[in-house]
């Protein structure tokens, strides 16, 4: 099995974002980076993203020590984070340009790579273990890494569940953010959580209506089309006398010592309306 296959037998990496390719540039490997392999392959098998630790400082990339926290890029007061959907490409995803070289978690001199037109993007190129086989006892037997490009994102699109809806965008209000890179103010937040919650059981609320049903616009990715989602397709409810406020249609799970049993839970979450920063 190859890699992208592995990763997208077990969920770890969206379907749209794995490509072939020949084109490899390389990079020089320390000794002592080998435990990344061995973690990489840990969070695979627990569906976990992992992460590398280096930094962009005022345009000069250099290493930082992995003891620091989880790995980021500083650029132009933004921070980018390796992609939660682990999007690791054997291709250079098209319009993306060389803009340098830098160190990365004891890697030397990998290049990096951005995309004006995407600007939330910035994809670095180095070694990962995305492939394996699985034995007889389900335990997954490693093989050799490999070069490949590695996606990182912009914190304040990184992770956020995000709705196009008629030239509005709306944020999920369990991935809005409040205090650093603030998505909507905390005055907001609470006033739409006072009223409504962050997530409703049940029925749909007096006042609001069927619109449609999200289109999927990607992993990471800005939503653009009049009603688009970057999570996947979901039912959308709204109500013209409540603008500020959508319904996304969801379900959840709960096994309470009560309950005995698994016991699935219909609703909807609620999105908040927002200045989406890269619209």
């Amino acid at each position: 099995m190859r890699g992208n296959e592995f990763l997208e037998k077990f969920g770890l990496i969206a379907p749209e974002y794995i490509e072939e390719a020949e084109a490899k540039p390389k990079s020089r490997k320390k000794p002592w980076i080998k435990w990344l392999a061995a973690a990489a392959a840990v969070c695979f098998i627990a569906g976990l993203a992992f992460s590398m630790d280096f930094y962009f400082h005022d345009g000069t990339p250099h290493s930082s020590d992995p003891a620091e926290g989880p790995s980021d890029l500083l650029m132009n007061g933004i921070h980018y984070y390796i992609s939660p959907y682990l999007s690791v490409s054997d291709e250079l995803p098209e319009g993306f340009v060389h803009a340098g070289e830098t160190a990365v978690g004891g890697f030397e001199n990998c290049p990096y790579y951005i995309n004006p037109g995407i600007p939330e993007w910035v994809y670095v190129y180095h070694e990962v273990r995305t492939n394996g086989k699985i034995d007889s006892s389900g335990t997954l037997i490693p093989t050799e890494p490999h070069n490949a490009y590695v996606r990182y994102v912009d914190e304040r699109l990184r992770g956020k569940g995000i709705v196009c809806f008629d030239g509005n965008y709306y944020i999920s209000m369990w991935s809005a953010s409040l205090y650093d890179y603030p998505d909507v103010s905390l005055e907001y937040y609470e006033k739409i959580e006072s009223d409504y919650g962050i997530r409703i059981e049940g029925e749909v609320p007096e006042g609001f209506e069927y619109v449609g049903t999200t289109e999927f616009s990607g992993y990471d990715t800005v939503p653009r089309k009049k009603l688009s989602s970057n999570e996947g397709k979901f039912e959308v409810y709204a109500n013209p006398a409540e603008p500020e406020v959508i319904l996304v249609s969801t379900f959840w799970h709960t096994h309470t010592a009560e309950e005995k049993t698994e016991t699935r839970h219909d609703g909807f979450n609620i999105y908040i309306k927002y200045d989406c920063p890269f619209a």
